[in-house]
């Protein structure tokens, strides 16, 4: 329990931990204070009635005193006397505001109460000089009673009032003083809220704002403090972070620009070739990606297709890719075989590449004197294939991906085409695409937007692509490199 109350208290914004801090302080405190105060103000009402009922006690001594002394009050006469006296002397209390109040009297031995207000009784005579310290047996009655006494040598006057009643004016006094106390601590409350919401909440509220606009990418924000010193230190701060991440921004995107237009100019330019019609796709998820594709000519017959695409996307994938065309380029100058070309590429990608860096990728050579393909795999999505008939096909052969083992031995088909054959090269972007709601794309669909354009130009074809890719995406931005690749032989 305790455990969870520290994380709930540590998941409170600071202005809420300030704000619960300070008014639950000022709650103890003013319960502290009412307690005490109600401890002793019933103390000192109860101290306080006792010195009156005393001084009242003496008074009526005295009184009895000069009546008993008379020398024409007979001894009968005397005790009626006193008795009067007292009586007189009680009635004469409100039974409103003092309705327990009470008169006994021992006067030479004989003793009397009032008997005005109906409490006389010898258990309460008992309770009264119990109460007041001096004799008298114990009995229930003495806790209920604040008792003032006055006594000479062989006579004593009694004055009593019920506890309820002296607590019950000095409740009614503090209920006035405590409401007085609750409203000077609400005001209290409400000014020091005021004031920790103007100096701290709202200001860290702001520099809170701020940072949220700063980790959603707005590098334009100047926080503000303007309530003390190291709310505006810290404002200050975040204002010189900004800055600073403003400026590797820039230096980010220059340099983002830069490899981008790298990477274009690496794109292959494969315009008049002979035999061979060719038309690409490629959306990289990021500013540049790690897909990479080529049309390279062997011959004035041969074409060297090829597409591979780099585990993850951004600047690693695409030096990554950059290296992969490197190697192809080189690998073309021993062998036109796709089987061979990537035998050379993987061995030598295993000696370049750090571990992890796996690629896909799949070489296809295209022979439009002898008019045949021929192609290797390395775990690549399978190529489609669409004779002028339109019956598609694809090209399911494949084996280890590039970067795992440096001895894999590649092996290659060779296929017999007719004029007007299309070749379709995707990469897993296309065919693991998404849409809002977690569909995939999925092969079948890139089977239904080959037989939809059959027999149209191979940028017809990669139009109705991208325009399917479009209409399924939905706004959704892509979370991997898109590239499409497809050639038809002329």
């Amino acid at each position: 329990m305790y455990r969870r109350l520290v994380r709930f208290w540590r998941r409170l914004p600071l202005n809420r931990q300030l704000l619960i801090s300070v008014n639950s302080f000022l709650l103890v405190i003013v319960g502290l204070y009412l307690f005490l105060n109600y401890q002793t103000r019933i103390s000192r009402e109860m101290a306080q009635k006792r010195v009156s009922l005393s001084e009242e006690a003496k008074t009526l001594y005295e009184s009895i005193q000069i009546v008993a002394g008379k020398p024409e009050n007979r001894s009968e006469l005397q005790a009626d006397t006193i008795q009067r006296l007292i009586d007189s002397v009680c009635a004469r209390m409100n039974m409103d505001e003092s309705p327990g109040h009470h008169i006994a009297a021992i006067w030479q031995g004989k003793a009397f109460q009032a008997i005005s207000h109906g409490h006389a009784s010898p258990e309460m005579l008992s309770a009264m000089k119990f109460a007041s310290g001096q004799g008298g047996e114990g009995v229930p009655m003495a806790d209920e009673l604040v008792v003032g006494s006055f006594g000479g040598p062989d006579s004593s006057v009694y004055v009593s009032e019920q506890r309820s009643s002296v607590i019950q004016a000095a409740r009614e006094t503090l209920a006035m003083q405590s409401l007085a106390v609750l409203a000077a601590v609400v005001f209290a409350a409400f000014i020091v809220n005021l004031v920790l919401r103007k100096v701290v909440s709202k200001p860290v509220n702001r520099l809170v704002a701020a940072l949220r606009l700063v980790a959603g990418g707005n590098l334009s924000v100047i926080a503000e403090g303007k309530s003390c010193r190291e709310l505006n230190y810290l404002a200050d701060q975040i204002n010189s972070m900004t800055r600073s991440l403003d400026k590797v921004e820039q230096d980010r995107r220059v340099h983002m620009e830069t490899a981008r237009k790298i990477q274009e100019h690496l794109l292959p330019r494969h315009n008049g070739l002979n035999g061979l019609q060719v038309a690409e796709l490629f959306e990289p998820a990021e500013a540049i990606g790690g897909d990479y594709y080529d049309v390279v000519p062997l011959s004035e017959h041969q074409y060297l297709l090829c597409l591979a695409d780099v585990t993850g996307h951004g600047v690693p994938a695409a030096m990554a890719a950059s290296v992969v065309k490197a190697l192809v380029l080189e690998a073309i100058q021993f062998s036109k075989s796709p089987a061979e070309i990537l035998t050379r590429i993987n061995r030598r990608y295993n000696e370049i590449i750090m571990p992890g860096y796996m690629t896909t990728m799949v070489v296809i050579v295209v022979d439009t004197r002898q008019s045949t393909v021929s192609y290797a795999n390395a775990g690549h999505e399978p190529p489609f294939l669409q004779p002028p008939s339109g019956e598609i096909r694809r090209l399911l052969e494949s084996d280890l991906v590039l970067g795992v083992e440096n001895d894999v031995v590649y092996e290659e088909q060779v296929l017999d085409v007719t004029p007007g054959t299309k070749i379709v090269v995707v990469s897993d972007g296309v065919t693991e695409m998404f849409d809002p709601d977690e569909n995939q794309f999925g092969t079948e669909q890139v089977v239904r937007v080959i037989e939809k354009t059959s027999g149209e130009s191979v940028d017809r074809v990669i139009a109705a692509f991208a325009e399917s890719f479009q209409e399924f995406r939905q706004g959704r931005a892509p979370f991997d490199d898109t590239t499409l690749l497809v050639a038809e032989i002329s």
